[in-house]
């Protein structure tokens, strides 16, 4: 290779590392509820994955604000350690960690809690987490 065909491909490449990240963080403003790693690295109400329409309404969280509250539950059964909910975590709308809160299942008989919210506004995510079906993810605006 010679010096000027190193010098192209040297500023074809930075050119590239300037603009790509634009590109995935476009791609990333679409709700992750419909990008295409719902149904593989987690699943969502439409796109379950391995999994069927019964698994994914015992593992997606529903939430309800009350005041500055978020109320989170699963309608998940918690027999013990074989096989619980782990924990309820929200993301704000960029994905960024606001809270979790984790489970024991010898205590916890429902996997429920509430969240203080009151310093967030618009789309939060709620991830679920379960020992064998994997994480779930809903929305809800606040």
């Amino acid at each position: 290779m010679d010096k000027r065909e190193f010098i192209r491909i040297s500023i074809a490449g930075a050119t590239g590392a300037l603009f790509v990240p634009r590109i995935l963080m476009a791609g990333m403003v679409e709700p992750a509820l419909k990008t295409k790693l719902a149904g593989g690295v987690y699943e969502t109400d439409v796109a379950f994955g391995r999994w069927n329409k019964k698994i994914a309404g015992l593992h997606l969280a529903e939430a309800a604000k009350h005041g500055h509250e978020l109320h989170v539950v699963s309608h998940h059964p918690m027999p013990g350690y074989n096989h619980y909910i782990v924990k309820h975590q929200l993301l704000d709308a960029n994905f960024n960690f606001i809270t979790e809160h984790r489970y024991n299942p010898t205590k916890d008989k429902t996997p429920e809690t509430s969240f203080n919210i009151k310093d967030h506004k618009g789309l939060l995510y709620v991830i679920t987490m379960c020992n064998i079906h994997d994480v779930w993810i809903n929305a809800t605006e606040v």
